[in-house]
């Protein structure tokens, strides 16, 4: 029975410590310092107590490293989870096609996002190349629009990135720059 609570310790404390780490890969990828240096603290004092504590009992219990193994593969699992669920980082869209790219581009603008729309030789001819980076957030907006296109254009969709400005428009005017009258 003691076998069991501390395995199951160790295994939900392996867990934890593998779905931060997911976490603190993706923060690093989109290049967030804080919330990387963050999760890296945790998830390392998480890994040294469950490895230290899973090192000084292996020998009179070697079913406490199946536990270790299974809490690390499960908080792969879950930590794949978790990012599919907290919409983190960003995300670049390329889409090649004819004239479904120009149209696509124009259902991402009506969304709200800004695209860049270049022309280029293909093969076959004459196509259109289109750019959009967008928070993750925004891609149950955009798959949508894509779904139906599959079989005739090519896109892909690749994670992470930062940019130099934020290219989301504005949803509403800036604030005036006007003092209220009831302010002296």
């Amino acid at each position: 029975m003691q076998t069991l609570g501390i395995g199951l310790l160790i295994m939900l404390a392996r867990m934890s410590d593998v779905t931060i780490g997911t976490l603190r890969v993706i923060s690093v990828i989109d290049g967030r310092m804080k919330t990387s240096f963050l999760l890296g603290f945790v998830e390392v004092v998480i890994w040294l107590s469950v490895i230290s504590l899973t090192l000084t009992r292996i020998e009179e219990n070697p079913w406490l490293g199946l536990f270790f193994a299974l809490g690390f593969s499960m908080g792969n699992v879950l930590g794949i989870l978790v990012e599919r669920r907290i919409p983190l980082g960003n995300l670049t869209l390329r889409a090649v096609g004819g004239d479904e790219v120009r149209d696509l581009a124009g259902a991402l603008h009506e969304e709200g996002l800004r695209t860049t729309l270049l022309r280029g030789e293909g093969r076959t001819g004459e196509k259109n190349m289109l750019f959009c980076f967008m928070p993750k957030r925004a891609l149950s907006r955009v798959m949508p629009h894509l779904k139906p296109l599959r079989e005739r254009i090519f896109y892909t969709l690749d994670y992470g990135g930062t940019s130099n400005q934020v290219l989301m428009p504005r949803t509403q005017s800036p604030p005036s720059r006007r003092r209220s009258p009831m302010r002296k």
